[in-house]
């Protein structure tokens, strides 16, 4: 969401931005300057009659004949705030689908051709495969495949035996981890109402790629959405900021837009389990907050000792909420490439505008809240890159080190 007053006086800036983005909006735009006209003279209108209806409430006591005109300007105003509210709705409803403008260091580019990769780490080289993650599962009867695609269809999976315990280990490594960043642990629903996905920009945009249930209720995409929706509706002290939460949880996504694209294998699942970890914290300090994100998920991936880049998202790939937005991207062998492990986000107060979440500084000043968001990590993508870099040539997978406390084999 923007400030309306000053949306409306920078259309030429927004307008630019929105296009390198990959929108464009001029006959959107064009609708909400009208309306937002219409909504300002109206409210001026609405302001003057108050002032006058307090006027005359304070002349009535000394003469009755005023109620009648005072009724009269009364249901005037009723009318002029119900067609105010209504003008808001509209402008509301534009607005809801300009995306955020991004950051001076975001490379200007139309597609993920255009992205930079800004560093790539090089980690020891094991005894790397070219057979695809899905054939070894299939192979070593790691995998249920016929069955999760009788049981719910396509591109959904059901791990067995070790790789099942391998999940739970990836996960619970994952999870000590977070922990020891000072991050606070939540156990959040994965079913949310329509407005919590309004505040975090995936409604109604992106509706199509959600699975939505009855009531006008939804399955999460990413926790991103409960865990940002923490902040709804508050007013922190500036003290208390940043907050740092993580959640472990299933999401679920049509991935509509990527139609045709990685179906096989476990890259890409309606249902799939991720760790998000999620900032709230103050303008003032943006790029702290995000730099230490970022070394967070680089510190994590480190563990595994796989080869990872970071990429910084050109203009035309960045996320509609994001103003910045550093992908990971871990090496698949089959693939021979990098394919995106985490996704960083710095959204800035684009979704604390929507949710009404603010801070109280000095002077008894009131701002919105900075928001983040990533993977830290995604697991089943993980369990994939962990298949094809650590599977041998006698058929076995090496458990990485940081898993081996975890579990009761070292290889599998």
């Amino acid at each position: 969401m923007f400030n309306l007053k000053e949306l409306a006086n920078n259309k030429d800036y927004y307008l630019k931005m929105f296009t390198e983005k990959g929108y464009f909006l001029t006959k959107e735009f064009d609708l909400f300057l009208d309306t937002y006209k219409k909504y300002s003279d109206n409210l001026i209108i609405e302001e003057n009659d108050r002032n006058k209806l307090n006027s005359l409430s304070k002349k009535i006591a000394k003469d009755a004949s005023l109620k009648v005109e005072a009724k009269k300007l009364s249901e005037k105003i009723k009318i002029i705030a119900d067609k105010n509210k209504n003008y808001l709705f509209k402008i509301k409803e534009i607005v809801s689908f300009f995306p955020n403008i991004f950051l001076e260091d975001v490379p200007l580019g139309k597609d993920e051709k255009e992205n930079v990769v800004i560093a790539e780490i090089k980690q020891k080289n094991y005894k790397k495969t070219e057979i695809f993650h899905l054939d070894i599962l299939k192979q070593k009867n790691l995998i249920l495949e016929k069955e999760a695609s009788f049981l719910s269809g396509r591109r959904h999976v059901i791990y067995k035996n070790e790789a099942a315990q391998f999940i739970f280990a990836l996960e619970q490594f994952m999870i000590d981890f977070n922990l020891k960043k000072k991050y606070l642990m939540i156990d959040c629903p994965i079913i949310v109402n329509e407005k919590m996905l309004y505040n975090t920009a995936q409604l109604p945009k992106f509706k199509d790629d959600l699975f939505e249930l009855k009531n006008k209720q939804f399955l999460i995409p990413t926790a991103e959405v409960p865990l940002t929706n923490l902040a709804a509706n508050k007013i922190f002290k500036k003290e208390q900021l940043p907050l740092k939460y993580f959640a472990l949880t299933n999401c679920f996504r049509k991935e509509v837009a990527s139609a045709g694209k990685d179906t096989k294998g476990i890259i890409r699942l309606h249902q799939f389990r991720k760790i998000e970890i999620v900032k709230i914290g103050l303008k003032a300090n943006y790029l702290n907050d995000f730099q230490e994100m970022l070394d967070l998920i680089k510190e994590l991936l480190d563990q595994f000792e796989i080869s990872y880049r970071l990429v910084n998202l050109c203009t035309g790939d960045l996320p509609f909420a994001s103003k910045k937005t550093i992908d990971f991207e871990i090496w698949f062998p089959h693939q021979k490439k990098y394919r995106e492990i985490s996704s960083l986000s710095l959204i800035g107060n684009f979704q604390a505008l929507r949710m009404n979440a603010r801070v109280i500084l000095e002077n008894n000043k009131k701002e919105s809240v900075y928001t983040y968001n990533g993977s830290a990590l995604a697991i089943d993508r993980l369990f994939a890159a962990i298949v094809e870099n650590y599977y041998q040539k006698d058929g076995s997978i090496i458990v990485p080190k940081v898993l081996k406390k975890y579990l009761n084999f070292e290889k599998f």
